[in-house]
């Protein structure tokens, strides 16, 4: 995956002094599977989604977007983003959680793994820069697990360094 953010070049102004991070393959590079990462600061869609729909701006204009229940506490039914509505729709409990859809009028959608605020930095990293399967076959859920297990590991096996007296 291409990391898009926090890179000024994505062009998304964000009322909150927060970078959008978000990372995106190319378009339909993966049929049926993800088409990037997003890891949002909190779980306040809210605040968060017009960030993310301005970093896609690329992609066109998007006019709906569909979140897993679980995750977001409280999940608006329309969103104000740079001049236009953004209405908001969820997944229910037995679909996967960690997913966003964005629905472009005219440009089709795009299927963002989401990864959870309080992610280890090491396990997003992990997660943003990671080509998803090409026949998409993990899920969001394999792929936060394998990320967490990848870092967890990682922290155990670090070196511990001297200390200095």
């Amino acid at each position: 995956m291409e990391p898009t953010a926090p890179h000024p070049s994505t062009g998304a102004q964000r009322s909150s002094p927060l970078p959008v991070r978000l990372s995106l393959t190319p378009y339909q590079a993966v049929p049926g599977g993800f088409d990037g990462a997003w890891w949002p600061h909190s779980r306040n869609l809210s605040a968060e989604l017009p960030g993310l729909v301005e970093a896609m701006e690329g992609v066109g204009s998007i006019t709906r977007v569909i979140v897993g229940i679980e995750p977001w506490p409280d999940i608006p039914h329309r969103v104000s983003v740079g001049g236009h509505i953004v209405t908001a729709g969820w997944f229910v409990s037995s679909h996967e959680q960690n997913e966003i859809v964005l629905c472009s009028y005219l440009k089709g959608f795009r299927t963002l793994l989401v990864i959870p605020p309080a992610t280890a930095p090491g396990a997003a990293d992990w997660l943003m820069n990671t080509p998803v399967p090409a026949d998409g076959s993990r899920t969001a859920t394999q792929l936060l697990t394998i990320a967490t297990t990848r870092s967890e590991k990682a922290s155990h096996e670090a070196p511990l360094l001297p200390s200095v007296k």
